[in-house]
């Protein structure tokens, strides 16, 4: 028998009356408390794109206040927990497709709620009146968001004007666009592409004031590059995808200027036509801070546009536009160049040269699509373009060696020619989306034929220092090339942490050329000599196929993709005027591996590299010698190796509200790169034959920071960047590295007000630095500065813009420091105020050229560039802005 001797105050285990009535009163509350609250989950499913829903952004509404955010996860999934029993409207964004609305109910009866598959579509949608208070801008996965009533402008501002305030962005004067560094070179208006992508005609024909969003996403969705050309999105308001809205206007000024400029766009919904045109010979108006000034000659521009987008079916879609375009430009230039060769045998070419040239081309672009909103989605592309070009010139130029001023030669000569060019082709994309979410099929296809014919006629007169030589000679080609690309891809999710995807690619090319030199017969007045040592005519044909694989994994915040493929190519030309053939046949792998961490959905960083070989072109290949002019002579080289590259980026990317940060490294190595081999011939022509050579490589630094206004007035663009290059070339058969180091940095501060003052500075001072292996060194400074001020006071404004460049290398005569004011003065009335009278100055110092330096491996190069100069502008503008109202006709 066992006794047991029990302690009251040893027995902790059992509970006492007091703990007993506690823990019946929690198992009272606690579900009385939990049926007060319930939960809403779902899954996202992208039925046109196929890009997996991750980080879309899920709001809940009462009313219109916020009551929870969160983010879906890597399967399009999400969940909101703890909401108050009522009624809510849950808002669905996600960067490029359309935001998804729905009314929600919980109640005791409901408080779980699955909303099942939601489905997102590619076309946008009306808000109707539903207002939702959303930050500046947001990061989600690789797309940046821009809110552009955060970024107010004046009325009736150009869509410019818009995104020069937006962080990150830079509007250069050459009209090319950057966003922390990186180009963008495509730009949609609610994923449509605005005449195909033009982006100068989006920038200075759209007001501002429809924009509602700016999208900044990867032009190529499937690339792990993080670097790669970006796409810049334009989504309209709700309320003004239905209306008329435009411009007109026309101005005269001083030392025989004009303009007229004017546009009529109509919407309503998904269907939308515009009309659109220019004439005129005024400089455009700068927008960036290049250290560089523009100067391209005098211009005159002539274009007219027109296009069509039809999308309200839902399954069917179509649109089309053309567009044709005539520049005339005048040039007066001259330039002086140090062409570097080892052992003191380096020349100075100083040249003039003046010209005219006349640019036509006609563009047509079509675009259907069928089973928008289904799992099936084709899209099918075709275009047609023509372009003419006309060009005359005249030349003078002299040549001696650097160390002794001894001259090699004097050349005078003129150069006629005219060139067609008729292109058509079609781009096929298909898409479909299996009933496994995730699971997509995508292929593409671009099939593409070009006929291209020239004929120059060139008449040159050269002295060298014991004869001369005269050349009356026309050159004519012909060149007939159809190109097909296509490549497909399959993803397939396996589990929640993996997914795998395969692409399988195809290039096929043929060229005929015919390129033929004929010499001035006297006898018959007419070019019937045919030249063979410069006449040729071959073919070639070019494939390369592609097969590759990655699995991605994501954990938590980590997500890992590596992957292998492998590429073949063959080329094969043959050469019809000496009977012969070439053949070549490369293999190479294709390593890719990216690495990112995303601890929160504003920071990002991402690790990637990534091996690909670069195409040899069979004209590279041919054993062809061709020249113009007998000063400058070209071969080919057949014993070329394919070159390959290897590219690592490093990145960062990190946003705390309206502050973002990017940093981007990048390096870049090539084997068997591809460089120039210069000779320099005794009477001072110069021969340039394509070879392999070792060493390439390029190391970049970018880091951009931006600060947007905390007051709601002042805000700052920051950039900075550093670059390191390698380019190794051979002259007169000594090898040649050149190292060339480039710092430049850019502060832009914008500051707005709503008393009237509008004002914007900037500065990007650079500094530029090369040595080569033969003993060249040479170092300079440059910057540009740029200012603008504008106040409005009731109808009337004023400014005033103010560029300047200075670059320490160019001598007192090509313009070093480059000064460039104007001053401008506006006037609004009638109805609206939808009238404008402006009358502006340009150029008020009359200083304005293009004036610049240029340094790589085989040469040093000043040049100067005449342009128009100083006139006064007097211009009226009307601007129509009708939303709403009478439904817009239909067709």
């Amino acid at each position: 028998m066992i006794n047991f001797t029990i302690k009251p105050n040893h027995l902790t285990w059992m509970p006492s009356l007091k703990n007993i009535l506690l823990y019946l009163l929690l198992s009272v509350s606690v579900p009385a408390i939990a049926q007060k609250t319930g939960k809403v989950y779902g899954q996202l499913a992208d039925t046109i794109t196929h890009i997996t829903l991750k980080d879309a952004y899920i709001t809940l509404l009462k009313g219109t206040a916020a009551q929870k955010s969160v983010f879906s996860d890597a399967t399009g999934g999400f969940s909101c927990d703890n909401i108050p029993y009522g009624d809510y409207t849950i808002h669905i964004s996600f960067s490029g497709l359309a935001p998804v609305r729905r009314t929600i109910s919980l109640d005791a009866r409901h408080p779980l709620l699955n909303l099942d598959t939601i489905y997102m579509f590619l076309s946008a949608r009306t808000l109707d009146t539903l207002v939702v208070a959303e930050p500046p801008m947001v990061i989600k996965k690789d797309t940046l968001e821009f809110n552009a009533s955060r970024f107010p402008t004046r009325p009736y501002a150009e869509l410019a004007k818009l995104v020069q305030l937006l962080p990150g962005i830079q509007i250069n004067n050459d009209g090319t666009m950057t966003v922390n560094g990186i180009a963008i070179d495509q730009l949609t208006v609610d994923g449509e592409p605005f005449f195909t992508g033009d982006k100068q005609m989006a920038l200075s024909h759209l007001p501002a004031e429809i924009v509602k969003k700016i999208q900044v996403y990867k032009t190529d969705s499937l690339s792990r590059s993080p670097n790669g050309p970006r796409t810049l999105n334009i989504v309209l308001q709700a309320n003004k995808r239905k209306g008329t809205f435009g411009k007109g206007g026309g101005g005269i000024g001083t030392a025989d200027t004009y303009t007229l400029t004017g546009d009529i766009n109509r919407m309503n919904g998904r269907q939308q036509y515009s009309v659109m045109g220019d004439l005129g010979n005024v400089e455009r108006e700068r927008m960036g801070m290049d250290a560089v000034a523009v100067g391209s000659g005098k211009q005159r521009l002539l274009n007219g546009a027109a296009t069509y987008r039809d999308n309200r079916n839902k399954q069917i879609g179509f649109s089309a536009n053309a567009l044709s375009t005539g520049i005339r430009n005048e040039s007066s230039s001259r330039s002086h160049a140090l062409n570097i060769y080892p052992n003191d045998s380096s020349t100075i070419q100083d040249q003039v040269s003046t010209g005219v040239m006349n640019n036509y081309s006609h563009q047509f672009n079509g675009n259907l699509n069928t089973g928008r909103g289904g799992k099936t989605f084709f899209v099918m592309s075709p275009s047609f373009g023509i372009n003419k070009t006309e060009n005359n010139s005249t030349r003078q130029a002299s040549q001696q060696f650097e160390k002794t001023g001894v001259q090699t030669y004097q050349t005078t000569g003129s150069n006629n020619s005219t060139g067609t060019n008729t292109s058509i082709g079609t781009n096929m994309n298909l898409s479909h989306s299996f009933k496994r979410i995730g699971e997509r099929f995508m292929s593409t296809i671009n099939i593409r034929n070009s006929d291209n014919e020239s004929v120059s006629t060139n008449n040159s007169e050269t002295k060298y220092a014991t004869y001369s030589k005269a050349i009356h000679q026309q050159n004519k080609s012909n060149n007939q090339s159809l190109n097909i690309n296509s490549n497909s891809s399959y993803s397939l999710p396996l589990g929640n942490k993996f997914s795998l995807q395969a692409q399988a690619g195809y290039t096929f090319s043929k060229d005929n050329n015919k390129y033929r030199t004929l010499k001035y017969n006297d006898a018959s007045g007419h070019f019937d000599q045919l030249d063979t040592t410069q006449s040729n005519t071959y073919g070639n044909i070019y494939h390369a196929g592609s097969l590759q694989a990655n699995v991605s994994k994501t954990i938590n915040n980590f997500n890992l993709v590596a992957g292998m493929g492998i590429e073949s190519d063959w080329l094969h030309g043959e050469n019809k005027t000496n009977h012969s053939s070439l053949s070549k046949h490369y293999v190479n792998m294709l390593p890719q591996f990216s690495f990112s961490y995303s601890p929160a959905m504003s920071n990002t960083l991402q690790l990637t590299y990534n091996g690909k070989p670069n195409q040899v072109m069979i004209q590279q290949l041919q054993p062809v010698t061709m020249t113009t002019d007998s000063l400058f002579i070209m071969e080919g080289n057949p014993d070329l190796q394919q070159p390959y590259t290897h590219n690592i980026n490093l990145s960062l990317i990190r946003m705390t509200g309206m502050r973002m940060m990017s940093v981007t490294l990048m390096q870049s190595i090539v084997s068997h790169s591809i460089g120039t081999a210069t000779t320099l011939l005794s009477n001072g022509a110069r021969v340039s034959k394509p070879v392999n050579i070792e060493g390439q490589q390029q190391t970049m630094l970018m880091v951009n920071m931006s600060l947007p206004p905390t007051t709601g007035r002042s805000s700052f663009n920051i950039s900075g960047n550093v670059t390191y290059s390698k380019n190794p070339v051979l002259s007169n058969n000594v090898r040649n590295d050149s190292r060339s180091l480039y710092v430049n940095a850019g502060c832009n501060w914008n500051y707005n007000d709503k008393k009237g003052l509008d004002m914007e500075l900037g500065i990007s001072p650079g500094y530029n630095t090369m040595s080569t292996s033969v003993g060249l060194n040479t170092s300079y400074f440059n910057t540009g500065l740029n200012g603008r001020v504008e106040y409005g006071i009731n109808d009337w404004e004023g400014g005033l813009s103010v560029y300047y460049n200075y670059n320490s290398s160019l001598p007192s005569n090509y313009q070093p420091d480059l000064p460039f004011l104007s001053p401008s003065l506006r006037y609004r009335f009638l109805k609206k105020k939808a009238g404008q009278l402006s009358v502006s100055v340009k150029d008020l110092l009359n200083q304005q050229s293009g004036a610049s330096r240029s340094v790589g491996a085989t040469s040093v190069v000043d040049s100067w560039t005449q342009t128009r100069g100083r006139y006064a502008l007097l211009m009226f503008t009307y601007n129509i802005s009708q939303f709403g109202g009478r439904p817009v006709p239909q067709f």
